[in-house]
Order: C-alpha cells, then sequence, then structure tokens
C-alpha cells in the first residue's frame, strides 16, 4: 500500500487528512511536529509528504532540507496558510514539489497528491 506522511501540526487538521487520504485508498503516519517528522523522513520510505510550513521543534525549510539531503526522492507537498510569492519561491526552492495554500478543497489535496505520485513512480494510474 501507498504511504503518505503528513506533518502538520494541528492534531484536528492533521486527524482529518489522516482520515480523507486513508479514505482514498493510502496508508497514513502522521507526524505533529519538525524533530518526528525529520526522523520519519529520513528512517521510513513515504511515497509522499504532505508538509505545514508552521511547525514546532524543528522549523519545516529544516525538515524538507533533511528530505533531500537523504536523498529521498518522495515528493513533497507544502500545505501552509502563507500564500505570498515569497513564500512558495522558498519552498520550492528548498525542495518543494508542490504547494496549496489552506483554506483547501479536500478534493484538490487529493488531486495534487495523485498528480505528485504519478509523475514519481511513472506510473499514470494511481488510486
Amino acid at each position: 500500500m501507498t504511504r503518505i506522511l503528513i506533518v502538520e501540526d494541528d492534531a484536528s487538521l492533521a486527524e482529518s487528512l489522516a482520515a480523507l487520504i486513508r479514505k482514498a485508498g493510502f496508508s497514513v503516519d502522521v507526524s505533529r511536529n519538525g524533530a518526528d517528522a525529520m526522523h520519519l523522513t529520513v528512517t521510513e520510505n513515504y511515497a509522499a509528504v504532505v508538509l505545514d510550513l508552521g511547525l514546532p521543534a524543528f522549523d519545516w525549510i529544516v525538515v524538507l532540507n533533511a528530505i533531500r539531503e537523504a536523498k529521498r526522492t518522495a515528493p513533497v507537498l507544502v500545505l501552509t496558510a502563507r500564500d505570498r510569492l515569497a513564500d512558495k519561491a522558498k519552498a520550492f526552492k528548498a525542495g518543494a514539489d508542490d504547494y496549496l495554500t489552506k483554506p483547501f478543497e479536500p478534493e484538490e489535496l487529493l488531486l495534487r497528491l495523485r498528480a505528485l505520485l504519478r509523475r514519481s513512480t511513472g506510473v499514470t494510474q494511481i488510486v
């Protein structure tokens, strides 16, 4: 089963996202802070990571840098309330693959996640 990591410090949103993504047929792990996320992303194999920008412990950029420095190729979908171009540019330059601002439509998150998985695996059909 395709395994997704959600990194979101808001417990309610993290659980809603996990339920949404599980219902779509994926296996989901949740991390609520940057330290745990950094550990999980470099020790576990995820097909994709949904990463919030506002994290306790380690900043999101530290987590994203750790993913890329560990040569992990899982696509990273940034999910945040920050909608300024400068924030988007910083995320993409750091190695993010997509960027979705809050509030968002749950279906759009799933569409973007599936598109990232298709591109990263070369498979044209993902759950």
